[in-house]
């Protein structure tokens, strides 16, 4: 091994630079090493502090004629654990416009609601703004909507976005019949088109809306969202929700391993109504008493369909604040979701009936992308629905990892990577420092690991670095051992330095 050392020495002094070498002797194909810098720069986290990143962004601003939207470049300051649209909404509407470009919201100053202002998943974004935009005519709320789809698309992880006042919709007209679907962006089409096509009125014949569609996660612990453009027949909102339903029980066309709902409208008794009690309009929906052994056999909890429905059905339809349930004789007032990552337990109780999108917040996920082994001693990508909230959390996924692979992950036959014991307490900090993720793990890890021989360590070491390496603003990873890098954690990867991800360990 001595050879090692000497060969590492001699290309540290001569390059100062962080390189991959050969193969180890162990024979494990594409495992590397690091080089350590003459002086490394970077120190331990002790916490979950200084994750701070800077990255150059373009934010779409209205023209002061409002004829089209204009491209102003900014810096913007993300964090490495949270969803950077939120950071990029709060940006464009606070922004105070320029000599050729009006803020967003023209006169009236808009904010995020105060409640899930910004949610992700499955590359459509919900957008809930705060009460102040009601004072938007519903051209300027169309503006706004396309302001933030262009904006929000920028880096191609988000394709739909869903624009809420207050988590309800408001449509595109004062009668609010008429929906306004996902914005998508377009940053090519006059705004003067675009508001032509969004806001001609809705007759009996065809016509297509982008939706967001929310369906039952593989997890059973919440839902997942899928946007696709649906034909609606129908011109009425009662007719859009069967429609709506009818999408939800085909499946969704790009989420993994989801459970097939029931065909939903042939359960419903009567057509779904809208009822207006005390100002407030509702979507009654009532469905016969075999709905409920339809969902046991599918799989799918009641509170997490209930879920779905609320949030597929609010979401799209203008005007009404929620839905109202009948299952049988039984009105459904309270729901105790079970195995939900928050709230499992928990009775939500729902006031004169009515289930509001707020309602099931917690039961929203989002797929992140992990790396595990498979039996030819690859990494191999699987999926896993987890809160939207920590799909974009290094100390979320690196907890996923300990985990070890789940029935519910869209791979199976994968075998864990790390090692059985660690747990999240075991990560002392996170931090992030010139597009290096640094981890700090307590000597747990060391303990653990000092038995594994070479192609057990650089499966772990690189199912680490691959995972956080796909997080924006990410490059690179570093990890330390209670504050410091030792050599090795078995002896076949030299820790010191900075990892790359490595797709030579990541099956074809």
């Amino acid at each position: 091994m001595n050879h090692r050392w000497k060969r590492l020495g001699c290309l540290t002094a001569a390059c100062f630079l962080l390189a991959g070498c050969a193969a180890q002797e162990s024979g494990v194909t594409g495992a590397q090493l690091t080089l350590p810098p003459a002086q490394y720069r970077h120190k331990a986290p002790e916490n979950d502090m200084h994750q701070d990143y800077t990255q150059d962004v373009v934010l779409y601003l209205p023209s002061l004629d409002g004829s089209k939207l204009l491209a102003v470049p900014r810096t913007a300051s993300f964090s490495a654990s949270r969803q950077r649209a939120r950071t990029l909404c709060e940006m464009l509407l606070a922004h105070p416009g320029t000599e050729g470009a009006a803020p967003v919201g023209g006169n009236v100053t808009l904010t995020l609601a105060d409640t899930d202002p910004v949610e992700v998943s499955g590359q459509v974004a919900t957008v809930s703004l705060a009460a102040s935009a009601l004072r938007l005519s519903h051209e300027q709320l169309f503006t706004v909507g396309q302001a933030i789809a262009n904006t929000l698309g920028q880096f191609g992880d988000v394709e739909y976005v869903n624009v809420l006042i207050s988590g309800a919709q408001p449509g595109m007209n004062i009668a609010a019949t008429l929906p306004a679907g996902c914005f998508q962006p377009n940053s090519r089409e006059e705004l003067s088109a675009l508001w032509s096509r969004a806001s001609a009125p809705l007759s009996a014949g065809r016509r297509s809306f982008a939706a967001a569609l929310y369906y039952p996660a593989p997890s059973g612990k919440g839902i997942l969202c899928e946007g696709r453009t649906l034909s609606f027949t129908a011109a009425d909102l009662s007719g859009m929700a069967v429609t709506l339903m009818e999408a939800l029980s085909a499946g969704a066309e790009t989420l993994p391993n989801v459970p097939r709902c029931p065909e939903l409208t042939s359960f419903l008794r009567e057509t779904p109504t809208l009822n207006e009690t005390g100002g407030i309009r509702r979507l009654v929906l009532r469905f016969s008493e075999s709905l409920n052994a339809a969902l046991i056999n599918a799989g799918i909890t009641r509170s997490v369909m209930m879920a779905s429905l609320c949030c597929t059905l609010t979401t799209f339809l203008p005007g009404i604040e929620g839905v109202e349930i009948q299952i049988g004789s039984e009105r459904i007032g309270t729901l105790t979701p079970s195995g939900t990552y928050t709230g499992a337990g928990e009775i939500i109780t729902f006031q004169d009936g009515l289930m509001r999108r707020r309602d099931f917040s917690g039961f929203l996920l989002e797929e992140c992308a992990l790396y595990f082994a498979n039996a030819q001693g690859k990494l191999e990508k699987t999926y896993r629905p987890i809160p939207y909230y920590e799909a974009a959390s290094a100390r979320a996924l690196v907890e996923q990892l300990m985990l070890g692979p789940q029935p519910f992950d869209s791979r199976t036959g994968l075998s864990a990577v790390l090692p059985g014991g660690l747990r999240g307490a075991d990560l002392l900090g996170v931090g992030y420092e010139n597009q290096t993720l640094l981890l700090n793990f307590s000597a747990q890890l060391g303990e653990l690991a000092k038995e594994s021989d070479g192609e057990a360590e650089a499966l772990m070491i690189y199912s680490l670095v691959n995972t956080v390496c796909q997080l924006p603003g990410v490059k690179r990873t570093a990890l330390f051992v209670q504050g410091s890098q030792p050599d090795s954690l078995s002896g076949a990867i030299y820790l010191p330095g900075d990892f790359l991800p490595n797709a030579d360990m990541i099956a074809e």
